[in-house]
């Protein structure tokens, strides 16, 4: 009998019961593969992956950018206040 659970308590359980439930157990964590622009510890991207991270944010900033330029050249075409 050592090293079994006892029997959980029967009643109505949910989350008002006093029994508590067994914490899952904790993901586990993936091993840093060395220093970065991010910190020697921190897990995260690759250099690989933040490079093709980078340059996918620099096509969609630029191009924000250009859709903002060109919205406000035309409310200025539009509504001109000068």
């Amino acid at each position: 009998m050592a090293g079994q659970k006892p029997p959980a308590p029967k009643g109505r359980g949910g989350i008002f019961s006093k029994t508590r439930a067994e914490p899952k157990p904790a993901p586990a964590a993936q091993a840093p593969s060395g220093p970065s622009a991010s910190g020697p510890t921190t897990p995260g991207l690759t250099e690989q992956q933040a490079k093709e991270f980078h340059e996918q944010f620099k096509v969609t900033f630029t191009a924000f950018t250009g859709l903002a330029a060109l919205a406000h050249l035309l409310v200025i075409a539009a509504n001109p206040w000068f």
